[in-house]
């Protein structure tokens, strides 16, 4: 396998990474918005939002990282 291969299957891996994480995204905001209509305000609903800070830094963190390794893959396409 060669580097361009294996770096697009790196890009790929991300990819569905991040297709985990924006599911795990929305299904956590649908939960918490659904215990505010709710009006409780419990320890789910706190733990709720810190999980969609880290979800939401994490996915981009990950959209950061693969971007950075697309711009690596146009240099050693070149």
């Amino acid at each position: 396998m060669g580097k361009i291969d294996k770096a697009k299957e790196y890009i790929g891996a991300i990819r569905i990474y991040m297709t985990f994480v924006l599911a795990s995204l929305v299904a956590t905001i649908a939960g918490v918005s659904k215990l505010y209509m709710a009006l409780y305000f419990g320890v789910m609903f706190w733990i709720g939002i810190i999980a969609i800070i880290m979800l939401a830094l994490i996915f981009v963190l990950l959209a950061r990282h693969m971007h950075k390794k697309i711009n690596e893959l146009e240099e050693i396409y070149d």
